[in-house]
């Protein structure tokens, strides 16, 4: 992630430009050949990458964005008891911040605009989907709303105070050209070597080109026990320590992990290392993502295969998802200890992680970085626009209870409100950059962005003596 300096906006600037005029130029270029018949095999290699972006641009990127817009499957509607138990637990913060207008587009919200926002966050649902019993339960919540903002709401619909529902919404998406996938399989293909090197192995299902741009490291990888969830793996041969289950964030996959894998290697150079690729989230032209039950599924198999038994997690940003969805499953008893960086699921009922990825207007550099090159990206917004649910995402720091976990948290993370974050892990109001109790640790730097504490090897030091804790944590039963 860049900074925010006057340079580094210049720059993203400069590059987000270049990458988005490739399609209109090569249009407008295309249809000077076609007019005037240049003849020069400058001007004709040059037609013919031209005619190559034209057709990615019109036989793929405008057929896939109609098709990414088609409508979330929901998971099944909890009961009534469960939806009751789930809006006064988030209440509770609703009620000592300003928070609940985050959610609407305008503080000057009415009656009608919070129906909608509850029927989407409680019952996954519209007003066209709106059953008859659930009539009584939404004038409820709207009276427990009307007591967390002190004032009756104002009857009607404000058309400027709409809610943000991020799993109906529609999907917000920008053209990437033929050259910027070319870009991210070089990166891929310099990560596989990276791997290798480091005495990984890959593995897959078989369906090397099911992915775009396709992965050389498919052909030559070992068969997956599961489907659309490939893995590297590095061998487990320490009885004493644990192995450690990665899983990364939005981004150009793995690659901007390998330097801590080296150095974690370096210091435990027994112990297995399982990194789970989730290409949904790593600019590929992909498939859907797995649906939360069934990744926890692959997860499993995956970990059966290979006989580990337990581990310890060590998830970034959007893996920290995956982390909570595991501590819902059968694979709960299994981790042994985790390592949150950069987390998502704590306070998401807040509207802050929503806005800041996927409805901002992007001002500064990092902001804009991360608009074009995650949050616009197709595959990526697919991703969060219909296959994000936050209610199964969730994660209460009473969860966390029965095992050692440590919390890393960047602040000047620009998607998630660390600062609120770090108040509800610790209940205290000044910050430090390690407070501690019998089984939880919160890491703090308040100079740090979202992932920037993989940048440097000083701050990665300060992961890998927590994981060189956690990794001895072999006789520890939850």
């Amino acid at each position: 992630m860049i900074g925010t300096s006057l340079p580094e906006y210049i720059f993203i600037l400069i590059s987000i430009g270049f990458l988005r005029l490739v399609a209109p130029i090569s249009f407008l270029y295309l249809g000077y050949l076609v007019a005037v018949q240049p003849a020069t095999r400058w001007q004709t290699s040059f037609g013919g990458y031209a005619f190559l972006e034209v057709l990615f641009y019109t036989l793929v990127y405008l057929p896939r964005r109609y098709l990414l817009q088609k409508s979330a499957v929901h998971p099944a509607i909890h009961t009534r008891e469960y939806r009751r138990m789930l809006f006064q637990r988030c209440s509770g913060h609703l009620a000592t911040s300003d928070y609940l207008s985050g959610w609407f587009f305008s503080a000057e919200f009415k009656k009608d605009n919070v129906v909608d926002w509850l029927l989407w966050a409680l019952f996954s649902a519209t007003r066209d989907t709106c059953l008859v019993e659930w009539e009584e339960e939404l004038e409820e919540y709207i009276s427990m709303v009307e007591d967390i903002i002190g004032r009756k709401l104002t009857p009607g619909y404000n058309a400027g105070a709409r809610p943000m529902r991020l799993t109906i919404d529609s999907v917000s998406m920008l053209h990437r050209p033929v050259i910027w996938y070319l870009v991210v399989g070089l990166v891929d293909v310099a990560s596989s070597f990276r791997l290798w090197r480091q005495g990984f192995h890959h593995y897959d299902d078989g369906a090397w080109i099911a992915s775009f741009p396709m992965r050389p490291c498919c052909v030559i990888s070992r068969r997956s026990p599961v489907v659309n969830l490939p893995y590297w793996y590095r061998p487990h041969r320490s009885s004493t320590k644990l192995p450690v289950l990665f899983l990364h964030g939005i981004g150009i996959g793995l690659y901007p992990y390998t330097p801590f894998f080296k150095e974690l290697i370096s210091l435990h150079p027994d112990i297995g290392i399982l990194a789970i690729e989730f290409l949904s989230i790593s600019m590929h032209i992909t498939s859907p993502p797995l649906s939360s039950s069934a990744t926890c599924t692959a997860i499993s198999q995956i970990l059966d295969d290979l006989g580990l038994d337990r581990f310890v997690v060590l998830s970034h940003s959007c893996g920290t998802v995956v982390t909570a969805q595991m501590l819902h499953s059968h694979l709960a008893p299994r981790v042994a200890a985790m390592l949150f960086v950069d987390p998502i699921p704590f306070l998401l009922h807040l509207p802050d992680v929503a806005y800041n990825f996927v409805y901002r207007q992007a001002r500064s550099a990092n902001e804009l970085q991360l608009w074009y090159f995650a949050s616009r990206d197709p595959d990526i917004s697919r991703t969060l626009s219909r296959h994000f649910f936050w209610s199964e995402n969730v994660l209460w720091k009473e969860e966390l209870m029965g095992r050692p976990v440590a919390i890393w948290l960047s602040g000047k993370d620009q998607i998630v409100n660390s600062e609120q974050v770090r108040k509800y892990l610790t209940e205290e109001q000044t910050a430090s950059e390690h407070w501690a109790t019998d089984r939880l640790e919160v890491l703090f730097d308040p100079d740090l962005d979202h992932a920037t504490v993989f940048d440097t090897k000083s701050q990665r030091k300060r992961l890998l003596d927590v994981l060189d804790r956690f990794v001895s944590c072999l006789d520890y039963r939850n």
